[in-house]
């Protein structure tokens, strides 16, 4: 609907918009990520998707960890910047991480190029890039850009790390997201802010308070860029299904909801951070709860 998609690249209006991998495949159990799933309900809906939304032999769902580059008339942007491989890591995310960069340099973009970096919010798997090693201190990666961050995340982790210290994911904040503050490259904003005419922000709280989406509207064509509103095709058929990792789950849902409505039956293409093969997809009604359906080639 509305949309040409390769693999890795969509086109949106005047705008493209190419993946640029970090890792992808099985991840966690479904209850793991899902505590108020069921086995059978699980099944269900996982039988009327495709493939590769679920490693079949161990049950284990697929996630992608991603960035996003948008490429329009202007600017370019990032949307997330996944892990990263300069910064201390927990174990679980001490996967490779050179496939981000080549597909990154592949996608004929310097760091230099890139003009804005937006995180949905400031998760240890969304802030990684920011940053890199240059003789031995952390700098912003992308030279040229503004950081875009949302005033309402920013102050909830710094009010975090004075009453907890580092996340048990690891200082991803000190490493990733202090280090562009210091450097005069954020900009924080608030929830509704709009950066053109062509992408706006609108708030999505509860996996984390502050995190936002990135709306584009280009030439006439739509898309949301949902963070983790959404994790997995599962949560378009059961909303009410919040992960683990939600700072507020009841508002968690109070969001999703909101964002799967206003994509409802319409030509708005939906692209959450995670979701596995295309990513990118329209969602339609279906009774009380929604169905997404990816684009294809």
């Amino acid at each position: 609907m509305g949309a040409i998609t390769t693999n890795k690249t969509i086109q949106i209006g005047d705008t493209t918009v190419t993946r640029i991998v970090e890792r992808e495949g099985p991840w966690h159990n479904p209850h793991e990520v899902f505590p108020d799933s069921t086995p059978k309900i699980v099944q269900k809906h996982l039988d009327a998707l495709p493939d590769y939304v679920v490693d079949r032999g161990t049950g284990k769902i697929c996630l992608t960890f991603q960035s996003f580059l948008l490429r329009t008339p202007h600017h370019n942007i990032l949307i997330d910047t996944c892990v990263g491989n300069h910064s201390t890591r927990r174990k679980g995310l001490l996967y490779p991480k050179d496939r981000w960069l080549t597909e990154f340099h592949n996608a004929g973009v310097t760091f230099e190029n890139i003009d804005y970096v937006f995180c949905t919010h400031l998760h240890v798997d969304h802030v990684g890039w920011n940053t890199r090693v240059e003789n031995g201190r952390l700098v912003p990666t992308f030279p040229n850009a503004k950081y875009i961050i949302g005033k309402r995340e920013y102050e909830y982790w710094v009010q975090w790390n004075k009453k907890f210290g580092p996340h048990p994911s690891g200082p991803s904040f000190e490493e990733c997201v202090l280090p562009i503050v210091e450097a005069d490259r954020a900009i924080l904003v608030n929830d509704d802010f709009e950066l053109n005419d062509l992408v706006h922000l609108s708030p999505a709280p509860g996996h984390t308070p502050g995190q936002c989406c990135a709306n584009l509207s280009s030439n006439g064509k739509k898309a949301i860029f949902a963070g983790d509103a959404l994790h997995h095709p599962l949560q378009a058929f059961e909303p009410q299904w919040s992960t683990s990792k939600c700072v507020d789950p009841k508002m968690a849902i109070v969001s999703r909801q909101k964002i799967l409505e206003s994509c409802a039956d319409t030509e708005t293409i939906l692209i959450p951070a995670h979701f596995p093969g295309n990513t990118a997809g329209n969602v339609y009604s279906a009774s009380e709860k929604f169905v997404f359906k990816f684009i294809e080639k």
